[in-house]
């Protein structure tokens, strides 16, 4: 947990980089106000390499947690980092601690759109939803929730006022998340 919050503060400290002034255009040019990119606490990774890799290594993290974070590829040669050049978006488990991340790529070409965390062992895919830590009052509120697919699709939503929704992330709709949302409400569309 130490680790994915070390890591966020670095994606966060990046975003917030006056050299990286255009991410937060970007953000703001897909109607994001700054008050939902601070709240869902959105980040960014730089395109370098192994800059959270040599970050967290400072910081005294042994090569086995790091290893074990999810937050690295292990090439044959070295590790690198596995977000660079997106826009990260941190995924935290019900209690509010983040457990993974999932990245946006910058560029339309890119080889994948969206790039997230692999199962590690505080990660459960199948089990978390991306924003039932902030949404889950509202859920219990108002005794329904909204289920989508993306990131954006929950930010323009809650940002809109609709604040009862969560969103997969990165993985298709389990039986595990079915009986996590379950616990708050029956009502789901």
């Amino acid at each position: 947990y130490d680790i994915h919050q070390d890591a966020l503060n670095y994606y966060q400290k990046h975003l917030y980089d006056d050299k990286n002034e255009y991410v937060i255009n970007y953000l703001k040019k897909r109607g994001f106000k700054i008050e939902i990119i601070k709240r869902f606490q959105i980040g960014f990774a730089p395109l370098d390499k192994k800059n959270l890799l040599f970050y967290l290594q400072k910081k005294g993290y042994n090569g086995k947690a790091l290893k074990e974070s999810g937050l690295f590829i292990d090439s044959k040669e070295y590790y690198s980092d596995r977000f660079r050049n997106r826009i990260i978006f941190p995924i935290s488990d019900n209690g509010g601690r983040i457990v993974g991340f999932a990245g946006r790529a910058m560029k339309e070409n890119s080889f994948a759109k969206y790039l997230n965390s692999p199962e590690t062992p505080i990660y459960k895919k199948s089990s978390i939803f991306y924003g039932m830590n902030i949404t889950k009052k509202h859920i219990l509120k108002s005794k329904s929730s909204i289920i989508v697919e993306g990131y954006f699709d929950l930010l323009q939503l809650y940002q809109s006022g609709i604040k009862n929704v969560v969103a997969v992330s990165g993985t298709a709709l389990t039986n595990q998340h079915a009986l996590t949302i379950k616990r708050l409400t029956e009502l789901i569309y």
